[in-house]
């Protein structure tokens, strides 16, 4: 049974944890047809995740008429990305650009929010490989971005944010408000690093927070990214 007892209609916003997948799959098999879950190459559950903000008419009628969008930019024109601010959409727009020069992209894809109370997830993965290793992901919320990078062997790198900019160093200093790996007991193998002679234990799988993200510290958040995520020279 739904959580959200309302009937779906076409001005119903795609929004995972308010309705099931089985509700929209009964919605989309009634108003596409069965090609819905036999298109080849398609999921329906993959499929649906990417057309989260998007009213039922809007992914449906985009299901038989593809915008043909490509650049992030085109993307934020869209109705679901009203809410997110001139400032936020410009960061996001040259994060994508810069990261692009790196190896990295979002596939074109935007994800289900699940976590911190996101929305939409812009998920970064290395371009033309299956694995796609995640380097940083952009959280769009109802009015603001969350913006997360992921790091490990950070003692490799401990002369580097050592003499960051302070709004890149206290992310590694300032984790966690200076607490341990507890919430797992430390069962997940933590990361451990020491910055200016202080030890930190975190979370395996944690990512680092970087607040307020502007275009004016878009380098230096390149900077970091590059030198934890070297591009490989070709052979």
């Amino acid at each position: 049974m739904s959580k959200n007892k309302a009937p779906l209609t076409e001005g119903t916003i795609i929004v995972f944890k308010d309705i099931p997948v089985g509700e929209y799959r009964k919605y989309f098999l009634r108003v596409i047809g069965n090609e819905i879950l036999g298109k080849t190459g398609m999921d329906f559950q993959n499929w649906l995740m990417t057309q989260a903000g998007k009213t039922l008419k809007e992914a449906t009628d985009e299901y038989f008429r593809p915008l043909g969008h490509e650049k992030m930019e085109e993307f934020l024109t869209e109705r679901r990305f009203n809410n997110v601010s001139d400032l936020n959409k410009e960061f996001i727009i040259y994060f994508d650009k810069s990261i692009g020069e790196l190896g990295y992209d979002f596939g074109g894809v935007f994800n289900w929010g699940h976590s911190w109370g996101s929305k939409i997830t812009i998920i970064y993965g290395k371009t033309g490989t299956k694995s796609r290793q995640c380097p940083a992901r952009i959280h769009i919320r109802d009015n603001d971005i969350l913006f997360q990078m992921y790091f490990t062997k950070i003692d490799s790198h401990r002369q580097y944010i050592e003499s960051a900019p302070p709004y890149i160093k206290k992310v590694f200093t300032d984790f966690n408000d200076g607490k341990g790996c507890t919430f797992c007991r430390s069962k997940c193998g933590p990361k451990e690093f020491t910055i200016d002679g202080d030890f930190k234990s975190i979370c395996r799988d944690a990512p680092f927070w970087f607040d307020n993200p502007t275009e004016q510290k878009l380098p230096d958040y390149m900077g970091l990214l590059a030198e934890f995520y070297p591009m490989k020279k070709a052979k």
